[in-house]
């Protein structure tokens, strides 16, 4: 499944007006065919299983680009862990919205699949784009590159910390990116694959902790980061709860904010506003996850939880998703 790519979409999700968002009956026809089609084969067979590493289902990048003073790091917590993410260059920025979680997405899956670092990007941006399963619609070349290099290039730092130690953990993706695709056109072939090396660190966490994902089911969601993210995060909660034996989660609405990668303001509205959008787009989640229904509930001031059938298969080692 392919995805035509929408640049307003996925950078203005807190920002639009009501007559500027699409359609929602259109977007619903849409998600409706999306997942007749994929109910027809499994992820398995279909090709279709990919990967996201558990820090990054718990704590997201941001949905638009953050409104930071320069040297100002963009944070996300779940109040035991803290994801920190800062860019190495003026030139590049912190990555955001929909394009960084789908190339996450792909170099968890790869990394998973060959147990390789170095991953081959291509010769060219339209054979990269056919690696991650988008189009270009000609207008997105640019913007395209850059949030690539910005995700290649971002230092992430992830901090633990609990009653008894405070731990913290670098997390740079990349030891090193060579680029060579052409700057005005995706078509244009280098002599030469464009590459990738994760580092160590950010390799062996994608290695020892893989949240499955039906990547059918993410590039479906791909018009709305905050779908993308409720989608990675409900897989791997109901992982949790199995591998756990926990009967009975409740996630306080105030956390779930502060985890996911909205702008949206910390005010009592925010709050309100950040539920209403959290189960207009966790509908659309349940849609392709019906196993999940009545099993996430708002109950006032928390989301409640309670165990259901998996979406995709467990790891053969469980304890790897806690």
């Amino acid at each position: 499944m392919k995805v035509d790519h929408d640049t307003k979409s996925d950078t203005t999700e807190d920002r639009l007006s009501s007559n500027q968002r699409e359609k929602p009956l259109k977007r619903h026809e849409q998600l409706l065919r999306d997942f007749w089609a994929i109910e027809q084969e499994s992820a398995k067979n279909a090709d279709a299983l990919g990967y996201m590493t558990r820090i990054l289902a718990q704590a997201t990048l941001p949905h638009t680009e953050p409104a930071l003073p320069p040297g100002t790091m963009y944070s996300r917590s779940t109040g035991l862990l803290t994801l920190n993410i800062s860019p190495t260059t003026r030139k590049y920025g912190i990555p955001y919205g929909t394009i960084p979680r789908v190339v996450l997405a792909w170099i968890c899956t790869e990394a998973t699949r060959t147990r390789e670092r170095n991953l081959s990007l291509g010769k060219s941006q339209r054979e990269f784009l056919e690696k991650i399963q988008l189009h270009s619609n000609g207008r997105d070349i640019a913007r395209m590159r850059e949030q690539c290099m910005r995700l290649f290039r971002a230092v992430v730092t992830v901090e633990y910390e609990d009653d008894q130690v405070e731990h913290s953990q670098r997390l740079p993706i990349t030891r090193s990116d060579t680029i060579f695709w052409h700057k005005k056109s995706a078509d244009v072939q280098s002599l030469w694959n464009s590459e990738l090396e994760l580092t160590e660190e950010f390799f062996k966490e994608i290695i020892a902790h893989p949240v499955p994902l039906d990547l059918r089911v993410f590039h479906a969601l791909s018009k709305s980061p905050l779908a993308m993210d409720i989608y990675t995060w409900l897989t791997y909660r109901m992982f949790v709860l199995l591998a756990t034996g926990q009967r009975l989660a409740r996630v306080p609405w105030v956390g779930l904010k502060a985890q996911l990668g909205t702008n949206i303001a910390d005010t009592p509205e925010g709050l309100r506003l950040f539920k209403s959008r959290f189960k207009q787009r966790l509908r659309e989640v349940l849609l392709f996850y019906p196993d999940a229904q009545g099993h996430v509930r708002d109950a006032g001031s928390y989301l409640q939880l309670t165990p259901c059938k998996l979406h995709l298969p467990a790891p053969v080692d469980r304890r790897a998703l806690r």
